[in-house]
C-alpha cells in the first residue's frame, strides 16, 4: 500500500502497517472479558472453562483438562476463562492474536 510523498505529490511512499497487521500475545486475568483471539495456548495443569460471548461470565463452557504443564495449544476463539473450581492464575491461559500479515 502506497500513498502520496509529503514532500512531492508526483511521488508515492509506503503507508506504515497499523498495529494490528503485527501479531501479539497476552495473558489475561482470569473471569476477563478480552478481545477475541485466533488460539489460545494453555501453560499450567487444570481444568478450564470457557466463554464464547461478552455477556456469558455466569454461562463458562467446560473445555479441557491438562494434566501436565503445557504449553498446549486449543484453535478456540473465547472471550473470557477460568479454572475449576473458579478462578485461575494470570499467565495460565494465553491469547494468541495473529495479525493481518505473514
Amino acid at each position: 500500500m502506497y500513498q502520496a510523498d509529503s514532500s512531492n505529490p508526483k511521488k508515492s511512499t509506503p503507508k506504515p502497517r497499523p498495529n494490528t497487521a503485527y501479531g501479539k500475545a497476552t495473558t489475561p486475568s482470569a473471569q476477563i472479558i478480552s478481545d477475541r483471539p485466533n488460539y489460545i495456548i494453555i501453560n499450567k495443569t487444570g481444568t478450564y472453562r470457557f466463554a464464547y460471548e461478552s455477556g456469558s461470565l455466569a454461562s463458562y463452557e467446560s473445555g479441557s483438562v491438562i494434566t501436565a504443564d503445557g504449553p498446549v495449544r486449543l484453535d478456540i476463539n473465547p472471550v473470557a476463562w477460568e479454572t475449576v473450581p473458579a478462578g485461575g492464575t494470570k499467565g495460565a491461559v494465553t491469547f494468541v492474536y495473529t495479525g493481518d500479515i505473514g
